[in-house]
């Protein structure tokens, strides 16, 4: 029996959503060349709406497979088992300054409203 390792379906899975990727980029730019030449003749079109429509889907489909590329690539850079160097996350942000600065632009309305 042939089996498969995980860095194996990794790899095919990088693949397959670099050929994704691809194919939904020239689609991108066959309708991104559509809508523009369309813009360019005058009244928005039926056609036009859809053509639009199916461009923020694409642009949509075409985030998510990033996404899905950039783990498939980190999980590649690290083998079962091993985990990343150790790095010191950043500090938390210090949310009191701004809810302080809301406070200070709320009173300091009320007190222009009151004069």
């Amino acid at each position: 029996m042939n089996e498969v390792t995980q860095e194996d379906a990794l790899r095919q899975a990088a693949a397959l959503v670099g050929h994704a990727l691809t194919e939904t980029e020239a689609r991108c730019t066959v309708l991104a060349q559509y809508i523009n030449d369309r813009e360019a003749q005058g009244p928005k079109t039926p056609a036009w709406r859809e053509a639009l429509g199916e461009l923020h889907a694409l642009h949509a489909y075409r985030s998510r497979l990033l996404r899905r590329h950039s783990i498939i690539q980190q999980a590649l850079e690290y083998p079962v088992g091993e985990r990343p160097t150790k790095v010191a996350l950043p500090p938390p942000p210090d949310r009191a300054v701004p809810v302080t600065q809301r406070r200070v632009q709320v009173q300091r309305r009320a007190q222009r409203r009151r004069s």
